[in-house]
């Protein structure tokens, strides 16, 4: 039996201590490793499955319309308490009064008959900032009291109508609208006097009967046509006034708007212009 001295039997002993302390921390460590592969599948498979559900509810949206429907279906047993539900309410009490007012007596209302008798609507392109073109038109309401009609719509009717009535007050009709009623006047004029005769030669010379013409209507338009313009817009205005004005439509143009109104029964529209700066005024 070999015998080793007690030095290196010291030695020995620290050594097999420490093999067996390396031992078993190698045998943690392994354990430490097949615990962490373990938890790294385990989070690239959650990880997948949730990319999988992801992508399926952004392509069919069917987790949102289940829970969608299951909300819709237990709104009765929720409290109505918090300040949603207070908005929510507030906003249902005012459209509520708005769609079922107290009938607005016609005598204190003062509305324009025509705003009674018929419902103004109107449209705009765009719906915001200067407008490049708006249509404003009336729409009868034969036999519909006005007691009968939501407060709100009757409001927003009186809105157009006085929107529109001053589109007709600010309007400039072209002096070309005026033309056949000056050459009326002219052909009235040269009955009366008779057809004009060329000057003798011997005179002012030959004047050809066409160009007196010219001369004489060229005069009469300055002169005339600014009265047949300040009566021509009162009677618009009442002709609006009155309903008879069945639709506006303006267009803009090159700095300033031109429109178009149609009589009721008439499908000949009567041309006008109006000032840019007008019509941003009276829409906005």
């Amino acid at each position: 039996m070999i015998r080793f001295p007690e030095n290196i039997k010291v030695v020995l002993f620290h050594f097999c201590a420490r093999f067996q302390r390396w031992l078993r921390d190698v045998r943690v460590a392994l354990c430490r490793v097949r615990y962490l592969r373990s938890l790294m599948v385990t989070l690239v498979l959650i990880a997948l499955i949730g990319a999988g559900v992801a992508w399926s509810e952004y392509q069919t949206n069917w987790f949102a319309r289940r829970l969608g429907a299951f909300l819709l279906s237990t709104n009765a047993l929720r409290p109505e308490s918090g300040a949603i539900w207070q908005d929510i309410q507030a906003q249902a009490r005012t459209q509520q009064a708005i769609d079922t007012a107290d009938p607005l007596p016609v005598p204190r209302a003062g509305l324009p008959d025509v705003v009674t008798n018929s419902r103004f609507e109107d449209s705009r392109v765009p719906e915001s900032g200067v407008p490049g073109y708006v249509a404003i038109y009336k729409i009868p309401l034969p036999g519909v009291d006005l007691n009968t009609r939501p407060l709100g719509d009757v409001i927003a009717s009186l809105r157009v109508y006085r929107q529109g009535l001053a589109i007709v007050k600010a309007l400039h009709l072209p002096d070309v609208h005026f033309h056949a009623e000056v050459r009326k006047q002219i052909d009235y004029l040269y009955a009366q006097v008779g057809d004009i005769e060329a000057v003798a030669p011997d005179t002012l010379g030959v004047t050809d009967p066409d160009s007196l013409k010219a001369a004489v209507f060229s005069e009469l338009a300055t002169a005339v046509i600014p009265d047949l313009r300040k009566r021509e817009k009162e009677a618009l205005i009442e002709a609006y006034e009155n309903g008879e004005i069945a639709q506006i439509f303006l267009y803009r143009d090159l700095g300033r708007f031109r429109g178009e109104f149609f009589r009721e029964g008439s499908r000949v529209p009567v041309v006008f212009e109006i000032e840019a700066g007008a019509v941003s005024e009276i829409v906005e």
